[in-house]
């Protein structure tokens, strides 16, 4: 069951401008607790503690409403605003709206250092940092000693300091890969303390030491508490910094990178599911695969992000007719695939069949993809209501603002129903847990190690990875079932980097790694092109995707943020 029941202990208003850290723990409602009410008890400092991974849930205190900054709750919020800066700006996604916040911008990559898009995320990390370390403050051995509640929290605190550190460094993560030389504030910072800008390395280097300091600390990794980090989480995570050093740092660190990928693989606590789908179902906190996911729910986590987003975005009303999704509602169909990823597939694979909305009959059942010649829909007979939909993201000689509407293909990735598949009662909120580190990405990650020149591996090694991978998306050997099967497996001659980064595509598409995929290989700016990349999304008629300007591999830090904190200075040509 999904037992990490987030609540939030109302420990008042957060109050940061910019990324100056400025926590005020004082009540502004008679319903909030003063800062010794909070921390005085067990279950208040359970509740700030929690706080911690709902930040990264909802928009803020107070139910769907509720939000820790000025903006749209919807928009800004934590997973929903790094989808945005990760899979939008990539050969993934198409989005058609949100011309006053940036959103065709992304697709296209034109942003500048004035959209508001690249801003969401940022901030949204610099809110949970400030949350980290009022908690670290708060909750050292003396502070709880003044407050009276050591002893009721002795055996459990120092886990949730491990994990408040974690939680910041996985923030600092995302930060450094976003937006290079950023702000840095700690624990030890005093309240109020413009952030000093330290170096994309200088990061690099502090996220490292932090997780090597808590990997010891953290739960073990055959404690399984759904929502919750552990040790193995540490090690996924010091697997993906290493991987992209040569990004962050310009030295590969690719011996390391493999070391702690293979302490996930080799953790037998964790495997790959059974079946693909069954990590993006509403019961996915039964995937033995899952190693840190955000819960969410109807009841109790309700909002617009998380997976709530992912379900609603890419589906107009008549797709509930055809798929079971679990939802009631939708946002008719603001986004769609690009061609340049639905072709990643096998021809035979890429359209959707009535008859077998789950995919069973494919080959890669990982091609959970909504298009195709019957994907069209009547009225009566010989009355189209809605024309097939098809890959093409474009028609000849018309604009992105007029091409990019309701005709491409979608997903069926995200279902918030039961791997038994049984059809329930349709909610208005997600009910899917957001897999943020999933077991098959740590084997990838090994192969890719291998590939790039880790000698503590072989590529005979780095092709049994891959093939466990592709074993399962095509229920192959040991994934054997009764669904179709077919031979995914690919040769030692096959095995290259350019099919690797196309490996990561189908494996993890939508699940917010695939930007940095992109530049760790190469490919982001230039050489590689999709559709409407670097084009205009009013006048102009050319899709084709053309190079940018390398200033896209990092985001612009926001405009307000260098204006007011005289220590940070803009990234390059923005």
């Amino acid at each position: 069951m999904k037992n990490l029941r987030i609540f939030i202990a109302l420990i008042g208003i957060m109050a940061i401008t910019q990324s100056c850290e400025k926590l005020d723990l004082q009540p502004t409602t008679t319903t909030a607790f003063t800062e010794e009410q909070v921390y005085s008890t067990y279950e208040g400092i359970h509740g700030a503690f929690l706080k911690l991974y709902s930040s990264m849930a909802v928009a803020g205190q107070g139910g769907v409403a509720g939000n820790d900054v000025a903006w749209d709750g919807g928009r800004s919020v934590y997973l929903r605003s790094l989808f945005w800066v990760q899979e939008c700006p990539s050969d993934l996604i198409i989005y058609r709206t949100g011309t006053g916040y940036g959103i065709p911008s992304t697709v296209t990559l034109n942003w500048t250092a004035g959209t508001e898009f690249p801003a969401y995320f940022y901030y949204r990390a610099y809110i949970i940092i400030a949350l980290c370390n009022e908690f670290l403050r708060r909750t050292e051995t003396d502070q709880l000693s003044k407050y009276g509640s050591y002893d009721a929290v002795k055996k459990d605190v120092d886990y949730w300091r491990a994990e408040a550190r974690f939680i910041r460094a996985f923030q600092y993560y995302q930060l450094c890969d976003l937006y290079g030389d950023v702000g840095f504030v700690d624990d030890s910072t005093p309240n109020g303390t413009f952030p000093v800008q330290k170096t994309r390395k200088q990061i690099f280097e502090y996220v490292e030491k932090e997780l090597l300091a808590i990997e010891s600390k953290m739960l073990p990794s055959n404690t399984k508490i759904f929502g919750r980090v552990n040790q193995l989480s540490a090690d996924f995570l010091l697997a993906k910094l290493y991987l992209n050093a040569q990004i962050y740092t310009g030295t590969g660190r690719y011996n390391e990178a493999l070391t702690y990928a293979k302490k996930v693989i080799d953790d037998s606590s964790y495997s790959l599911a059974p079946n693909y789908i069954e990590n993006f179902l509403k019961d996915n906190n039964t995937s033995p695969e899952i190693l840190w996911a955000i819960p969410t729910d109807n009841d109790h986590m309700q909002g617009e992000g998380v997976t709530n987003y992912l379900l609603k975005f890419p589906i107009s009303n008549y797709m509930l007719t055809m798929v079971d999704y679990g939802i009631s509602a939708t946002y008719s169909s603001n986004g769609s695939l690009t061609s340049t990823f639905v072709d990643k597939f096998l021809p035979e694979d890429q359209d959707f069949n009535p008859n077998d909305t789950w995919g069973d009959l494919k080959k890669d059942k990982r091609a959970l993809l909504f298009g195709g010649p019957l994907t069209a829909t009547y009225k009566s007979p010989g009355v189209v209501d809605k024309p097939a939909l098809r890959k093409q993201t474009w028609d000849v000689g018309k604009p992105f603002v007029t091409s990019v509407i309701y005709f491409g293909y979608t997903m069926t990735k995200w279902r918030s129903v039961t791997k038994d598949r049984v059809k329930g009662t349709a909610t208005v909120y997600s009910n899917i847990a957001f897999p943020m580190f999933r077991k098959a990405d740590a084997y990838l990650m090994a192969a890719e190690a291998i590939l790039r020149g880790a000698t503590n591996g072989t590529r005979a090694n780095a092709l049994s990875y891959v093939n466990e991978v592709r074993d399962r998306a095509y229920n192959f050997g040991k994934y054997l079932n009764s669904r179709n099967v077919a031979n995914g497996q690919i040769t030692d001659a096959q095995l290259t980097l350019p099919f690797l980064i196309d490996e990561r595509a189908r494996e993890l598409w939508t699940e917010n790694w695939r930007r940095s995929d992109l530049i760790r290989f190469g490919i982001f700016t230039k050489g590689y092109n999709w559709d409407w990349k670097g084009r205009s999304t009013s006048g102009e008629t050319n899709y084709q995707g053309q190079d940018v300007d390398d200033k896209f591999n990092l985001y612009p830090i926001p405009q307000n943020d260098v204006l007011y904190n005289p220590n940070l200075k803009q990234n390059p040509n923005y």
